[in-house]
């Protein structure tokens, strides 16, 4: 099985990398240094979400309230420092805030067993719904300039931060789900809950950390973007969730949980970030990029799993 994943990443990774080669025919611009780090800067806000959707994925769940958190998060560091006038202060609770919606989410599904889908599609209204309350529907600003260095700052000249943070947070979950116990039982949980139980596994508290884990990512994704941005809005995060979940499940993460890597993630929001990208530079309309997208991600499923299509275009012959 773990043999079957690999060759599905290594198909994309193949996908991937024509899909460079095309862009770089394409567009003649498209394979420059400055062009290339651009494209790493677009990936890395939706990619540190796909990073919390992937865990959240692989224990067969999924989490719809990634933007909304992200969306809330900008509101609370925006509010907190008009309060405190405090950075630091704002940053901490726009963490924190981003863990305690993971937390409520976790507490619905582990401990009460609503269904994964029913409560983050309710929690994505309740989220937004509270930052718009607290934003009264309007757009925050007045942020220092500090504030904007996660954004918009590079590092040793031309490196975008936010590049340098989605990578060292996806090396981390990575480093997580494969060397840790808990990245084991994150595994075991979306493998099969009941055996995972009779294992000694504590699945809802596996789960309560999972969607915790997925709240932070969205946190700090929400506070890359408003810092991007140069403000804070209720649905900021809002465009980034079925990006996100598209991303993960292209890069080989399976629907129905048990397997995934973050490897495959990182290759997957790579595709979409190179697809944007390239189809910008060629001048191809913005519905026309949609559609584009789509076809490629039907295309790579529809790669990945010829095997089974195969097997059952077989049976049906027969």
């Amino acid at each position: 099985m773990i043999g079957v994943k690999r060759s599905h990443e290594w198909i994309l990774l193949l996908f991937f990398i024509g899909l460079i080669i095309i862009m770089s025919l394409l567009a003649p611009s498209f394979l420059t240094v400055n062009n290339l780090l651009s494209v790493t800067q677009q990936m890395s806000e939706f990619g540190i979400l796909a990073l919390g959707v992937t865990v959240v994925i692989i224990t067969s769940g999924i989490d719809l309230s990634v933007g909304s958190i992200a969306g809330l998060t900008t509101i609370v560091i925006a509010m907190t420092y008009g309060w405190s006038g405090s950075l630091v202060a704002a940053i901490l609770l726009g963490i924190l805030t981003g863990a305690l919606c993971g937390a409520f989410n976790g507490v619905l599904i582990a401990k009460i067993g609503v269904p994964p889908i029913l409560v983050t599609l309710g929690t994505m209204t309740f989220f937004n719904g509270i930052a718009l309350v607290l934003s009264k529907g309007n757009a925050i600003s007045d942020l220092p300039e500090e504030f904007y260095f996660v954004g918009q700052g590079y590092l040793f000249g031309n490196i975008p931060v936010q590049t340098v943070i989605f990578l060292v947070l996806a090396i981390l979950t990575s480093l997580l789900l494969s060397r840790t116990p808990w990245g084991r039982r994150v595994y075991a949980v979306g493998n099969n809950s009941v055996a995972a139980v009779f294992s000694g596994v504590r699945v809802d508290k596996v789960l309560l950390y999972v969607y915790i884990f997925a709240g932070i990512m969205a946190a700090v994704s929400g506070w890359i973007i408003s810092s991007r941005v140069s403000t804070a809005r209720a649905d900021l995060g809002a465009v980034y969730v079925m990006q996100s979940i598209a991303a993960t499940v292209l890069g080989g993460t399976n629907i129905a949980g048990g397997s995934g890597t973050i490897f495959g993630t990182v290759i997957g929001v790579s595709v979409f970030a190179v697809l944007a990208n390239g189809l910008n530079l060629i001048g191809v309309s913005p519905f026309a990029q949609n559609l584009l997208m789509g076809l490629a991600l039907i295309l790579v499923l529809l790669i990945n799993n010829m095997s089974i299509i195969k097997r059952k275009f077989t049976i049906f012959i027969r």
